[in-house]
Formats: structure tokens, sequence, C-alpha cells
């Protein structure tokens, strides 16, 4: 990437995983002998294109995590709690990132199959339109069903997509949107929405199929087969 710009990566793995129906949070369960957070973390470590790496984490994980994960990975600057949201764990992680930052990543610490192409296409578009998200095809019929059980709507499936991450950011939008977002009274279920909900634009490119979010048996074992292939 030509003009290097300084890009910060927070990689949140807060969760405590109970849809896995494990007592151990999923982001320490293993996958071909490391565990999911390591083979997301390294990455990132080696991208070429990522400077620091903002680790946010259980509150409770935090001495395990500073002891046994992060010596190993020379870009981590900070390993932080989480808070009782998704939203209030990244805005803990923005808090950490320089202010000089050019670019930020924020990406689900149990998506372990992310490619380095993708990270840089995501910081190549942040730095054009400021704002940028990954996203696939759904290949389902999407339904919209009303609290009695019933067929609301059906969406056009050809307009739709799934987002994923990382999702990628120009700092000074992403930490403004926060800081207000943390007033708000509003549910975002991702970081694009919320840069969404104060008017802000958001490019969209192609994601991969195989950068799938670990949340439940099911996806543990297809974790396993993707990382005997890749």
């Amino acid at each position: 990437m030509q003009n290097k710009k300084h890009v910060a990566a927070i990689i949140v793995a807060a969760g405590k995983g109970t849809r896995m129906g494990s007592e151990m949070p999923k982001q320490y369960m293993t996958i071909a002998g490391k565990t999911i957070l390591d083979t997301t973390l390294y990455k990132f470590e080696k991208s070429n294109d990522v400077d620091a790496i903002i680790l946010v984490i259980n509150k409770d994980d935090i001495e395990f995590v500073k002891d046994e994960i992060a010596p190993f990975y020379t870009k981590i600057t900070h390993v932080v709690p989480g808070g009782k949201t998704r939203t209030d764990s990244v805005y803990q992680g923005l808090k950490k990132v320089r202010k000089s930052c050019d670019v930020v990543l924020i990406h689900d610490g149990v998506r372990p199959f992310i490619s380095y192409n993708l990270i840089s296409t995501c910081i190549e578009n942040a730095l054009i339109h400021k704002a940028c998200i990954p996203v696939i095809d759904v290949l389902d019929t999407i339904k919209e069903v009303s609290e009695e059980g019933m067929v609301a709507k059906t969406f056009d499936r050809k307009k739709l997509r799934a987002a994923q991450t990382p999702q990628a950011f120009d700092f000074g939008i992403i930490r403004e949107c926060y800081e207000n977002a943390m007033t708000e009274d509003a549910l975002f279920t991702d970081d694009a929405s919320i840069v969404e909900y104060y008017g802000y634009k958001v490019k969209t490119i192609e994601g991969l199929y195989k950068n799938i979010k670990i949340t439940t048996p099911l996806d543990l074992r297809m974790a396993e087969i993707l990382a005997s292939i890749y």
C-alpha cells in the first residue's frame, strides 16, 4: 500500500459463548491445534498493513490473556476489558487507539479465516470512502415473521447481503460516532450500523464465504473442516 497510513485493529473477543453450550468461551477453543483467538490474531499480526492491535476481552480473562496469549504478538498494544454489550466493548477499544491513527479495523475474534487480501482491501476502501464493510450474498430466502409466527413480509434476496468483519473506518468518524452512540438508547448490531445511524455512507466490498463467525457447535465443526483445507 502506497503512502502508508497508521492502521489499528480492534479484535473483539469479550463474549462468553453461551450459544456454544460450553463453560469455555468459544474464542479459547482450539481448531487445528491453536485457539480460535490465536488463529485470528495471527492474521493481523502478520499483515503488512496493520500497525497495532487492541484486544478486547472479558474482564475475567485479563490475566490469562496477558500471560498466555498477548506476549506472543508484538503488535498488541493494549488488552482491555469489554463492556456489557458489543458496542460498549468496541468503545473501550477505541479509547486506546492513538489519536494519529488513520484507519481502524474492527473484527470479531471468532472469525479466524480472514485473509490478508481482505484486510488490505478493507483498509484501501476505508481510506477512499471513510467506511467499508465486506458482504456476501444471502443464499436463503429471508422472511419477516410476526410475534404470532406468521410471515409478515418476504424480502427480495437479490438486494440483501450478509455483513462480515473486519469493518474498516476513518478513525475520526468511527470515534465520533461511537462517542455519540454511547449516549443513545438504541440497539446496534454491528459497527457499520452506528456509522449509518449518524448519516455516513458505507462502501461494501466482496467478502469471503469461509470468513465464518464461530458461534455454535456446528460452526466449530465447520471451522475444523476449513482449518484442514486452508
